[in-house]
């Protein structure tokens, strides 16, 4: 279960990036210096909790902003949107024929 607040002094890798004055794009550019692909999109997801960073982007991104890797945080995942369940329609009884030859 994804930790809800930071465990120690953690920074929030979005935050970091904004002090930056960095675009998601020039992030992803920076990322890529350390070997790892990703794209403004998959940065977009892992700061807003869509998705959750795997430990090599994780590593090279605190890389890219300068930070030790255990100093980030990138936030608790949001949980998944479930599908909705159609609505329940209530059972009709069994209609019978009330004309009698």
């Amino acid at each position: 279960m994804p930790a809800i607040e930071p465990l120690g002094p953690m920074i929030r890798i979005k935050d970091l990036r904004l002090a930056h004055g960095w675009s998601q794009t020039d992030l992803a550019q920076r990322i890529a210096e350390f070997g790892v692909e990703v794209t403004d999109a998959g940065i977009s997801n892992v700061e807003n909790g869509n998705k959750k960073a795997s430990d090599r982007l994780l590593t090279a991104w605190a890389k890219a902003l300068g930070v030790e890797p255990l100093n980030v945080w990138h936030g608790p995942l949001r949980p998944p949107v479930e599908p909705a369940k159609p609505p329940r329609t209530r059972a009709c009884a069994p209609t019978t024929d009330r004309r009698t030859a």
